[in-house]
This record gives structure tokens, C-alpha cells and sequence, in this order.
């Protein structure tokens, strides 16, 4: 992988930044890392000199594709608004989108990316991993560490608890669907399916006195 730092070019360009991080994760997720700076750029109708402007060199071009996928389930901004609101709506809302992002057929072109990054350099994989799925797994626990400390659930482990809610979510079927054994899920199906985990969190997790449908905001 290109490792040379560099920052030159003209002042950032929000509509060229979009245009490159568009073309870099289609060219990623068709061909995996062997795509070139040369080809980003000319993907993108863009120079080299303006993509060096925007990004130091070509991993930190696949971190910030990555976190923008990352923003799909949840970004900062969101993240500061759910933690005023009732932690029915906070996990609805996060477990659509999150569900969602993992029930797109291109996960599995992530999933040859990060296998890739494993064999060709060890340490980039976890980076990628905690700028992904890794980001959104902690801003889930700690939002139900704020329910717990808020008295809307039962005094337990915040990581265990939001280990077993991604489950409830994901469950087999997420490997159906990533082995080609059944087509992904509509998106009514997962809004059932984020439903029906909630429900179960709560019967398990919901604080004795909690009623999910008349806390305060």
C-alpha cells in the first residue's frame, strides 16, 4: 500500500471529497486493495494533486470510506440528539439502520476487503473494524449505559446487554442472506425484526418499573 504522507493541492472541495469517496468504495469493493491512487482519481474526474489534498495516502482513503459507512448506522451528530431521547425510539431508530447496513449485499464486499487487509498487512484490519462495525457496536453500549444509569433498564453489564440485542437483531438469518440462501430482508421485515428484538431486550433487560411507551424524554 502507498505509505508517502502527503498534503498539497487547492483547499478542500466538499463536492470532489464525495466524488472520490464514491469512486475509491465502488473500485474497493469490486477489486479490493490493488486499485491505485491513479485510478481513484480518474474514476472520480478529479487530479491526484486534489485527492492528495483530501487524503494523506491510500489507507487513509479506506478509513474514510469506512467511516462514512460507519455514519450510516449512526453519526456523532445523531449520537449527541439520541441520548435526549426515550431509549424505545433511540433503539429503533439505531437498530433499522443498522440492521439495514448489514443486510446490503455489499457487506459482503467488506467482508474480501478486511479478508485481504488480514493477509496483506495484520494491523489495518482491527483499524478498519473500530472505524466500522467496531464504532457502532460502542456507541450502542454506550447508549444503553446511559439507559441503565437513567433507570430504564436493569443494572447490567452494558457491553453484554448490547452484544445480545445486536444478536436478537442479526440472529442466522444474517448468514442466510450473506451465504446466498435467502434474499435480504425487506426493509418491513426489518423493521419487524428490530421490533421483535427490542420487545425481548426489554422482557430482559427493562427495568421493573419501566414502561417502554411512557418514558420521559
Amino acid at each position: 500500500m502507498q505509505t508517502a504522507k502527503r498534503t498539497r493541492g487547492r483547499p478542500k472541495d466538499d463536492t470532489k471529497r464525495t466524488a472520490l469517496l464514491d469512486a475509491a468504495r465502488s473500485l474497493f469493493l469490486a477489486r479490493g486493495t490493488d486499485v491505485t491512487i491513479d485510478e481513484v482519481a480518474a474514476t472520480a474526474g478529479v487530479s491526484k494533486a486534489t485527492l492528495y489534498a483530501n487524503f494523506a495516502d491510500k489507507d487513509s482513503l479506506i478509513a474514510a470510506v469506512i467511516r462514512r459507512e460507519s455514519d450510516n448506522t449512526i453519526t456523532d451528530e445523531e449520537y449527541s440528539r439520541f441520548t435526549q431521547s426515550r431509549i424505545s425510539d433511540v433503539l429503533f431508530s439505531f437498530g433499522v439502520r443498522f440492521v439495514s447496513f448489514i443486510n446490503n449485499r455489499d457487506i459482503l464486499g467488506w467482508d474480501r476487503l478486511i479478508a485481504v487487509l488480514e493477509t496483506r498487512h495484520s494491523e489495518l484490519p482491527k483499524r478498519f473494524f473500530d472505524l466500522g462495525p467496531g464504532r457502532g457496536q460502542r456507541l450502542l453500549t454506550a447508549l444503553i449505559a446511559r439507559a441503565i444509569n437513567q433507570g430504564h433498564l436493569k443494572a447490567v453489564d452494558a457491553d453484554y446487554a448490547a452484544d445480545a440485542l445486536t444478536g436478537l437483531w442479526l440472529g442466522f438469518t444474517t448468514l442466510e442472506i450473506k451465504l446466498g440462501a435467502r434474499p435480504p430482508l425487506t426493509d418491513e421485515e426489518i423493521k419487524q425484526r428490530v421490533e421483535r428484538g427490542i420487545s425481548i431486550f426489554m422482557a430482559v433487560y427493562g427495568a421493573e418499573t419501566e414502561n417502554l411507551t411512557d418514558q420521559p424524554p
